[in-house]
């Protein structure tokens, strides 16, 4: 293919001088690709048919390759990323390698990459060094190009120390970030020649000066390093600088367990314990947080680690509802709501240092007074850490034990902490952590079912308690009320928590209160409630919250609110409505209340709402009880006073304001169409359906009575092209339809065309076959108009291609216009008026 392609002598062309840089750049990326899939790189499992690209590159394309060379240190930041990303493949072969140290050009590129403004040329450059460290000799006696390269870096620009000068750079904190991305990639490379790395450099011996650096931005990146060291290396302490000396013999001797066990014990007690004795400081509380929040993945990976497993899982669980404890004041609830929440002082369990010390009197109100305690100067009072940081901190950490360790947590009072926060006003007025807590909520909850049962109803009772309590303040904002409605969500989602929220008295009780937001004085909260209920029936949602909406009659207060005041309250119900109706359960609930007929007959009133986006939803909603529920009879029956309008229809279609509510009114009546199709091929249809009922039966003229046909042929000349393309499509399907399903109709009728043209006469519309009824009639009508129309033409209208071309000609004209030689003797008289 390269050299069927001539891919390579391509790419030289758009690497020439005058060539645009963006060109060159996509030629650059293109051709790492080609290194990337490349066989004599990489394994043959892993790539394509490419082969010899580098080779031929070094053979035949030397220019290419100087090219690379001299613009990773150009003026355009996105030349130089190129270059860089197409040397991370090309460093991969021993070829490669080679090629960089002969150029001798290597150590100054790195050196200026590493300190380069652009992020991208970083991560680049970062990835470029990687790609050498993980390519090197396995071997000790094997040295290869690659470990001659690092050799020479290590060497020329002492690349140790200068990533360690970057990552203590205090008067930068653009090479601190710098420096910890490119641990970052090494620690995430996750092999052992990135680990031996970096137990060779110990550039992650000043581990803990990272962590407490002052920037929010080093932290977290330290913190995202410590955790995937975590998860990756057997022994994590070698590389930070910390493991115990041990003579040979026991270094030996040491599985990974025992490495795990030392790690996670110098973490807890020195690490852990060291930043949370800095009673003062906010920023520590935080990064000890991160730190147990790093250490929950890598235990759920490790085994029982000599047994030690349960008792690290407890320790850091207690200490993370101790944090959480710790921040949060003296709150007062509300009396009836407060007997439920009695989380009592939380113990930290172990024999460790940390848990000796946490337990200490008054060392957590100790560490609640500080953290409370308004700064005078710093970091803090210029909004640095708070203690809603910690909480979402701890809260993030809790999440995770909840998912990885459940047992664990069902053991613990980790409930009743999360729903004392719900009521801490300080904190949760940050939606931050209101939401934190509300989605932490349903995850511990979920602890507490084992074996299909849930082991504490009394606790999930006192839970709901609680969040009715919240959902009753008259106080409660609109985003808050849609995250409490999102937590319940996660309840009906759950199979054993759904069903006793939809059968126990808890329901009543939240039926009752969402039926008084529904009146709520603000538009935003009847709205959010609204939605939730919809919610609930759309993608076929789950079986107790349908269970619950049925039984406690929430579609009847939705419909209710159909002629809400506000406009979007309005909008929403009518689309909770087709929710409802497009799930089987709950239309067949909609039928059992009548709710169907009401609904059909008073859409069409609603067509004529002042708001656009109303009358989208409205439209849309006929269409689905048209199309997916059969009850254009009802809405064609109501509506008749409306749609007798002959003018009606067609000022929604052609000259509503708004585009969507003329494509919608197009699909509306192509609904209509299929409807009236369908009954008229069979009469007794909907008479068998209606035996019992006071319904009309359905009529196959209500197309024609609303100028379905004339309006979907004018719509084919709107302004705007989506219109124009519904209608061309819509009137194609209907034009396919009546060939194929009245065959024998449109057979006879192009039998009379012929017979007419052979006798000259032509035919003018009347049909010369048998008698035709009024419906025959006016199908054979129609379909006269259908086949006149040029539909290749209509296509023509509708294409994206035609119209950009349509303006490009007239940008020409236009040109040719202004190019028109202006008159010589234009202006000599301009004084004559003087």
């Amino acid at each position: 293919m390269l050299v069927e392609w001539s891919i390579l002598d391509i790419f030289q062309a758009c690497l020439a001088p005058d060539q645009d840089y963006r060109v060159s750049c996509v030629a650059l990326r293109l051709l790492g690709f080609l290194l990337k899939h490349d066989t004599n790189i990489i394994s043959s499992d892993e790539s394509g048919d490419i082969t010899d690209v580098w080779q031929r590159l070094e053979t035949r394309h030397p220019t290419i390759l100087d090219f690379m060379i001299e613009n990773t240190m150009g003026e355009e930041a996105m030349t130089r990323y190129s270059c860089w990303f197409a040397l991370e493949y090309a460093v991969k072969s021993d070829g490669g390698a080679r090629w960089l140290l002969e150029s001798g050009r290597c150590a100054d590129m790195v050196s200026t990459a590493l300190k380069d403004t652009s992020t991208y040329v970083l991560t680049a450059a970062c990835r470029f060094l990687v790609a050498i460290i993980e390519n090197r000799s396995v071997e000790a006696q094997k040295i290869t190009a690659h470990d001659t390269l690092l050799d020479s870096l290590l060497g020329s620009i002492s690349l140790y120390k200068l990533i360690h000068a970057m990552m203590t750079d205090q008067d930068s904190e653009s090479n601190r970030v710098a420096g910890l991305e490119f641990l970052w990639m090494t620690t995430d490379s996750r092999s052992n020649r990135g680990a031996a790395f970096l137990r060779q450099s110990q550039l992650l011996f000043s581990y803990m000066d990272m962590l407490m650096d002052d920037s929010r931005l080093v932290r977290s990146r330290a913190l995202d390093i410590l955790c995937i060291l975590l998860e990756s290396n057997s022994n994590p302490l070698s590389i930070l600088g910390k493991e115990p000396s041990l003579s040979e013999g026991m270094e030996l001797d040491k599985s990974d367990d025992q490495a795990m066990f030392e790690c996670f014990n110098y973490l807890l007690d020195q690490d852990v314990l060291s930043l949370m004795t800095l009673t003062d400081s906010l920023k520590a509380l935080h990064v000890a947080t991160g730190i147990l929040d790093a250490m929950i993945k890598p235990l759920s990976q490790s085994s029982e680690m000599h047994g030690a497993g349960s008792s690290f899982k407890n320790t850091i669980l207690s200490t993370v509802l101790w944090t959480i404890q710790a921040m949060q004041e003296n709150i007062k609830a509300e009396q009836n709501i407060a007997d439920h929440i009695s989380p009592g002082k939380v113990v930290v369990q172990g024999e460790g240092k940390l848990a000796k010390q946490l337990n200490q009197p008054g060392f957590q109100e100790l560490i609640r007074t500080q953290s409370w305690a308004k700064p005078s100067r710093g970091a803090a009072s210029r909004g640095g850490t708070l203690p809603k940081t910690v909480v979402l901190s701890a809260l993030k950490a809790l999440q995770s034990l909840a998912l990885l360790f459940p047992e664990t947590v069902k053991e613990s009072t980790a409930i009743d902490i999360v729903l004392s926060i719900l009521f801490d006003q300080k904190l949760c007025s940050d939606q931050r952590v209101f939401k934190a807590c509300l989605t932490t909520l349903p995850i511990v909850l979920k602890t507490k079912v084992q074996n299909g049962q849930l082991l504490d109803e009394q606790l999930f009772a006192s839970a709901m308690t609680v969040i009715l309590g919240l959902l009753r303040r008259s106080t409660i904002g609109s985003t808050s009320l849609r995250l409490i409605l999102t937590a319940i969500r996660e309840f009906f989602a759950d199979e054993i928590l759904g069903r006793i929220l939809a059968l126990e008295k808890i329901g009543s009780d939240l039926s009752n209160a969402l039926d008084l937001k529904l009146y709520d004085i603000e538009w935003d909260i009847r709205d959010n409630v609204i939605e939730f209920i919809g919610a609930l029936f759309a993608d076929g949602g789950p079986d107790h919250g349908v269970t619950w909406a049925l039984k406690h009659d929430l579609l009847e207060s939705i419909f209710q609110k159909l002629s809400d005041e506000e406009a979007y309250v309005r909008a929403a119900s009518v689309h909770a409505l087709e929710a409802v109706m497009r799930d089987s359960r709950g239309w067949k609930g909609m039928c059992s209340k009548n709710l169907d007929e009401r609904l059909s007959s008073q859409l069409p009133s609603l067509i004529k709402d002042s708001e656009a986006f109303v009358r989208r939803a409205v439209l849309e909603a006929m269409i689905c009880l048209a199309s997916e529920r059969d009850s254009a009879t009802i809405i064609m029956v109501h509506g008749t006073n409306l749609f007798q309008d002959a003018k009606f229809m067609s000022r929604l279609t052609l000259d509503d304001s708004d585009w969507e509510v003329r494509i919608r009114a197009c699909e509306f009546i192509a609904a209509v169409w299929a409807h009236c199709l369908e009954s008229g091929g069979d009469e007794l249809r909907s008479s068998k359906r209606q035996k019992d009922s006071y319904l009309p039966k359905p009529s196959s003229s209500w197309f024609y009575d609303i100028r379905g046909d004339k309006i979907l042929v004018e719509a084919t000349q709107d302004s705007s092209r989506l219109v124009r393309l519904t209608s061309v499509e819509t009137l194609k399907k209907i034009k396919m339809t009546i060939e194929e399903q009245l065959g024998s109709i449109v057979t006879e009728y192009e039998a009379s065309v012929r017979s007419a043209d052979e006798q000259g006469k032509g035919l003018t519309g009347e049909y010369t076959g048998k008698e035709p009824t009024s419906k025959n009639s006016s199908i054979l009508e129609f379909y006269t108009v259908l086949r006149s129309l040029d539909f290749e033409r209509l296509d023509a209208t509708t294409s994206m291609e035609q119209l950009y071309e349509e303006v490009l000609n007239v940008e020409r004209v236009e040109d040719v216009v202004m190019e028109e030689a202006e008159d010589r003797n234009d202006g000599n008289n301009v004084l004559d008026c003087y």
